[in-house]
């Protein structure tokens, strides 16, 4: 059975006035499930089809990164089998990539250490 009650209405003038309207059926008690939708569901195709895209480029840029590794690694044998050093090799790279002011003060503080446990 719909009980009617009395719902408050704004005129297009600014008045207000009751109008009589049905009640909407009681809540049910107890506590509600929250429902979360699935991204790729809610969007249909497109989402599952943006999904696809971001891992098919990922995998492309995982593909390129082995690739590189690869060459580096060709790069470093080409080295020693011309007669040069592998760490060699690296620790140039390493001090290239940093500044000349923090290369100086690391190299300083190493031969300080050095002195004094007498290696030099």
């Amino acid at each position: 059975m719909n009980a009617i009650t009395m719902r408050i209405v704004r005129t297009a003038g600014g008045m207000t006035r009751h109008v009589p309207c049905l009640a909407p059926p009681p809540a049910p008690k107890g506590k509600k499930k929250r429902h979360v939708p699935d991204p790729i569901k809610t969007n249909g195709d497109t989402g599952a089809e943006e999904l696809r895209l971001l891992v098919e480029r990922a995998e492309r840029i995982e593909q390129e990164i082995k690739g590189m590794q690869d060459d580096l690694k060709d790069v470093f044998a080409e080295g020693t089998a011309r007669g040069f050093d592998k760490k060699a090799i690296k620790r140039v790279i390493a001090t290239r990539k940093k500044r000349r002011e923090e290369h100086l003060e690391e190299e300083a503080v190493y031969e300080t250490y050095a002195q004094s446990l007498g290696m030099i």
